[in-house]
């Protein structure tokens, strides 16, 4: 594709880069021979001049330096635009609704839930009874007033954490019989996490008639916590056992003294461990050590629903396969030592645990066989629901669990796999029924199925368009709760009751239903579009927009992400739906290949070797868009974060003035593909990758499509925003540090902005706080407001 001059492209509004050029970045001679099955001598030598940006702000003053020319150099940009005080307001406006998660019933009897009044910077944990739960849905069907506030009080409040919201809530694991929750919180958006343990008898919340809040923040949950505290805890599942205690995974500590999360060593070496309550994390035992033949493997434990049980998933990367055994707690201590049963012994399926019965059959030692149930890809690219019978005599004593060998569990076949829907979820509730989440055609269906038999009973919430974002329900219990939402629903939470056999079909009422004052479903066109990618191949596209405008002449948000078997179903936004309305704008969600709408196949077709596709179903959406009426050209906007980001990257350094794209937004983006996975936990991305130092043919893949080794010199780049948190250990800074130097360079003259920012004291985006989400959305539409000359409705500045 030939380069844009930029000497005759035309300047964004307010930029000139002759009067104000780049920060400089130092320029080094590094370079890194990589072996290549295409190159004649057999290898490939890749400059690296911006290597040392590989070096965190926090351990380097240079870094630290230009980093922050940079981000100055940006606020100078965003600053000149006039009306994001008048849109952050409407952000707020419309981000200030009640948001409730579904309530979920423990084993003290109570009722928790997660709250935010709206713009709360954390959302806290509200505890409830019977009676508040149903008076509060009473309240809502009789239109009250008081029907938007949380019903119970106020039993976890996040915001003491910290002062500026930067402490944020990760996991959390109730023990089965409610006594105790163990919770994890990580600082400044991190991926490391620290496990605490509370009664539940003991609320974390600012004393009664206590004037002034700060005075009782603590960043550990309070005074009134357990004395347990455990650290160095990273991508771990919490599994309770009872109210004895805890399985979690640890890792080395890669720190090295310094700020968690700045760090960019590989992240290896995980072990599981069990931590008794009220002992201190060095007397915890270890039960598997680490794997002594990969070192890039994760251990999940969890806990059977009736605590009896522990399973043991044992992951090397993403992709949606484990190793799975289980071992019986009745009869034996928590020890390094213990009695395995093997389930799958490669890396081949998963196999997601959802239930488990005591058949009257016996093993070999007179024990119980028991019913194990499972959600599993094996011979399924769809997921199906299957069964294996254990026998507790087969449990056996081994060096090391990867170093079992022979047959994996026999499985036998409950609910067949559908060929045209994708199952999303499934679980036992309300004695045995079976709860199946199909999606199709990205949309959600929630079926009740019988669990003896596999039988599909009937579809529940027939009339639901959109996506379930929460099913609340355990097995003991004749009622569930299910949230679904929409791009247009904020959400609707029903209470569905299984109170007769199974012929009668179950009640369902609406228990809530969220609203936002300015944005009202009835204003809006939503709808599926699909479109012919550059193969062939049928993409579909979501596309929302205010019925006002006029769609021909309309900006759009188109976001991406395509990778790692994630789906992106309807969902609600306000921060997208604001903008839709205040700028007259058309929000499209492209599902491109490499994402897990439809299953394995989808997710495949966009990996690997195969990654370009999620290019080209990007670039052939912004096409069909502007082709089809659905936006001006020019005044396409693609977004997307981490993996998203890499496509944002991919397609700008792809995309030509037939695209129509205006604007780029790559946030958080894993831009250096020949090197990412020497990085944090970049190791674990091979299988959606490839890896640049495994072998030549995979070196030449990926320098074919990185975004930093694929800049066009002196190509005319559309605006350009690059997004990156001083602390994010996920994807790590390196990576939007060394494309924005690397694209400054090759572009001095661009007539488009190519600005940095870069969020202090924040991740890689899960615990932000609701203010810096705010703030990280004004300043993204400030930058492309001003470069597209956008208009905000009844601007403030219209009549200057």
């Amino acid at each position: 594709m030939a380069a844009i001059s930029t000497s005759s492209a035309r300047l964004a509004s307010g930029w000139d880069p002759k009067t104000k050029p780049f920060p400089q970045a130092r320029r080094t001679d590094d370079v890194e021979t990589f072996k290549s099955a295409k190159a004649a001598s057999g290898k490939v030598d890749v400059a690296d001049p911006y290597k040392w940006l590989e070096t965190p702000p926090s351990k380097s003053d240079e870094t630290k330096d230009w980093v922050k020319a940079q981000a100055d150099y940006a606020q100078d940009y965003i600053s000149g635009y006039p009306d994001r005080a008048a849109f952050k307001k409407r952000v707020e406006a419309n981000m200030s609704f009640p948001r409730f998660s579904c309530p979920s019933l423990k084993g003290d009897g109570a009722y928790y839930f997660n709250y935010n009044a709206g713009l709360d910077p954390q959302s806290t944990i509200y505890r409830a009874t019977r009676q508040d739960i149903e008076a509060a849905e009473k309240a809502q069907h009789d239109g009250k007033p008081d029907a938007a506030k949380p019903p119970g009080s106020l039993w976890f409040d996040t915001n003491l954490l910290s002062k500026d919201g930067t402490i944020a809530l990760g996991g959390m694991n109730f023990s089965k019989s409610g006594k105790h929750l163990a919770y994890s919180l990580s600082k400044n958006g991190s991926d490391w996490q620290t496990i605490y343990v509370r009664k539940t008898t003991e609320p974390f919340v600012k004393p009664e008639g206590a004037a002034n809040p700060e005075q009782h923040i603590n960043a550990e949950g309070g005074p009134n916590r357990l004395e347990d505290k455990l650290e160095f805890v990273k991508f771990s599942s919490i599994g309770f056992h009872n109210d004895v205690g805890i399985f979690y995974q640890r890792f080395p500590d890669t720190t090295s003294g310094g700020s968690k999360g700045t760090e960019t060593d590989a992240t290896k070496d995980a072990e599981l461990y069990y931590h008794k309550i009220g002992t201190k994390q060095e007397d915890d035992i270890l039960v598997i050590g680490k794997d002594p033949k990969c070192r890039e493997i994760m251990w999940g434990g969890f806990l059977s629903e009736d605590k009896r049980w522990l399973q043991v998933n044992a992951s090397k990367d993403t992709n949606p396969t484990a190793r799975s055994y289980i071992a019986c707690l009745d009869d034996q201590d928590v020890s390094g030592n213990l009695r395995w049963i093997p389930l799958a012994h490669t890396f081949d399926y998963q196999l997601g645990y959802l239930g488990n019965d005591v058949l009257e059959e016996k093993d070999e030692d007179g024990k119980s066989v028991e019913r194990f149930y499972y959600m599993t890809n094996k011979d399924a690219p769809n997921y199906r629901v299957v069964y294996t019978d254990v026998r507790r005599s087969s449990a056996r004593t081994i060096g090391h669990v990867s170093e079992f060998t022979g047959e994996d569990a026999n499985l036998i076949e409950l609910v067949p796999e559908q060929k045209d829907a994708l199952l999303d979820s499934a679980e036992i509730v309300a004695g045995n029924r079976l709860l199946l989440t199909y999606k199709r055609n990205v949309q959600d269906e929630l079926w009740e199925h019988e669990l003896g038999s596999g039988k599909a009973v009937r579809r529940l919430l027939a009339d639901l368009v959109g996506t379930i974002a929460q099913v609340s329900g355990r097995r003991e219990d004749k009622e569930i709760f299910v949230s679904s939402i929409s791009f247009t629903n904020p959400g609707v939470i029903h209470r569905i009751t299984f109170d007769g056999d199974k012929k009668e079909a179950p009640k369902e009422v609406v228990h809530r239903t969220t609203k936002v004052a300015g944005i009202k479903p009835e204003d809006y066109i939503s709808k599926q579009v699909w479109f012919d990618s550059t193969d062939g191949a049928k993409v579909p596209m979501f596309v929302t927009y205010p019925k006002s405008i006029d769609p021909t002449k309309a900006p759009v948000l188109l976001y991406a992400y395509g990778g790692f078997n994630i789906s992106l179903p309807p969902s609600f936004s306000p921060g997208m739906m604001t903008w839709t309305t205040e700028y007259g704008g058309i929000y499209a969600v492209v599902n491109a290949r490499g994402g897990g709408e439809f299953g394995e196949s989808w997710w495949k077709a966009g990996t690997r070797f195969n990654k370009q596709h999620t290019f080209d179903d990007v670039l052939n959406a912004a096409k069909y868009l502007h082709g089809n009426g659905l936006g001006a050209k020019g005044k396409i906007v693609v977004n997307g974060g981490s993996n998203g980001g890499l496509t944002v990257a991919a397609v700008g350094n792809q995309a030509g003035e037939e695209h129509g794209i205006g604007a780029l937004i790559a946030e958080v983006g894993v831009l250096d593909l020949l090197r990412f996975q020497r990085h944090t936990i970049g190791s674990a991305w091979v299988g959606d990758y490839l890896n640049a130092d495994e072998s030549g043919d995979q070196f030449d893949h990926l320098y074919s499509i990185s975004p930093l080794e694929n800049i066009v010199p002196n190509k005319a780049y559309p605006t350009y925003l690059l997004m990156s948190a001083d602390h994010d250990d996920r994807v790590v800074p390196l990576h939007t540090f060394k494309f924005a130097a690397k694209l400054q360079h090759e572009c001095p003259a661009n007539p488009n902005p190519i600005l940095l920012r870069v969020d202090i004291n924040a991740g890689h985006g899960a615990g932000k706080s609701t203010a810096k989400r705010i703030d990280e959305l004004c300043d993204k539409w400030s930058v492309i407001a001003r470069a597209l000359n956008l208009k905000l409705r009844d601007a403030p500045t219209a009549s200057l």
